[in-house]
C-alpha cells in the first residue's frame, strides 16, 4: 500500500481544484517541457493560472535545460508536480536526461509529493511509453523524443490514453485489445483518472 495521490487528465481540470483542496498546496512545480517542441501551448498558461487562482505559488521547471541538482532543489520545495502535455516520447527523454524520472516516484509513492499529470504528463506516470512510438499509433508523428528507454514513472498501474474524443476512440480501443494484459485506459477530454493510494477511478473534469 502506498501514500500516492495523483491526477491524470485529458485536458479538462474542472475536477482538479477539488483534488487539489483534498491536500493543503502552498508550492507546485508546473514542467512545460513536453509542449517545448511547438509553437504555441496555451494549455501551459493555463494551468499556471489555475494553480495561482487555487492560491498555489508555482514554479516552472524546464527539464530540457535542467541538471538532477536542478530538478532535486524544485521538488524539495513544492508539494505538488505539474507535468503538462505535449509530445509523450520528447518529455520522457528529457525526464530520464535530468533525472526528474528517478527524483520524482520515490517522492510521490511516499505521499510527500502529489502528481499531475495531463495528456503526456498523465502517460509519462505509466509503466511504459513503448506505444507512442508505434507505427500504427499515430498519436503523435512529429514527436522528436528519443529516449533510450521507453520505461515510465511506474506511479500508475496502466497508460493513460488521452483525447479519446478526438477521433481516437477506435484507434484506443484496438490498442487495449492488442495490448496483450498491459491495462490501458481511455478517457475524454472531459474526464480524469484520480489515483490515491493503490486505487483509482475515472471522474468527470467538467
Amino acid at each position: 500500500m502506498t501514500d500516492q495521490r495523483l491526477f491524470l487528465g485529458s485536458a479538462g481540470l474542472g475536477a482538479l481544484p477539488e483534488w487539489l483542496g483534498s491536500k493543503p498546496v502552498r508550492r507546485a512545480v508546473l514542467v512545460p517541457t513536453a509542449s517545448n517542441p511547438l509553437p504555441s501551448a496555451p494549455w501551459v498558461d493555463a494551468a499556471d493560472r489555475l494553480l495561482r487562482g487555487e492560491g498555489i505559488a508555482v514554479d516552472r521547471l524546464e527539464l530540457e535545460r535542467a541538471g538532477e541538482a536542478d530538478v532535486r532543489r524544485a521538488l524539495e520545495a513544492a508539494e505538488v508536480v505539474f507535468v503538462s502535455g505535449g509530445y509523450p516520447l520528447f518529455l520522457l527523454e528529457h525526464a530520464n536526461r535530468s533525472g526528474f524520472s528517478r527524483l520524482v516516484p520515490p517522492a510521490v509513492r511516499t505521499g510527500r509529493l502529489g502528481y499531475v499529470g495531463i495528456s503526456a504528463g498523465a502517460a509519462l506516470a505509466a509503466p511504459d511509453l513503448a506505444y507512442f512510438g508505434k507505427a500504427d499509433a499515430v498519436v503523435d508523428p512529429d514527436d522528436p523524443g528519443r529516449p533510450e528507454s521507453t520505461r515510465g514513472l511506474e506511479l500508475a498501474p496502466f497508460l493513460l490514453l488521452a483525447h479519446r474524443n478526438r477521433g481516437r476512440a477506435a484507434r484506443h480501443d484496438r490498442e487495449i485489445a492488442a495490448s496483450g494484459g498491459q491495462e490501458r485506459v481511455s478517457i475524454n477530454d472531459d474526464q480524469a483518472v484520480v489515483i490515491t493510494g493503490d486505487t483509482w477511478t475515472i471522474v468527470d473534469s467538467p
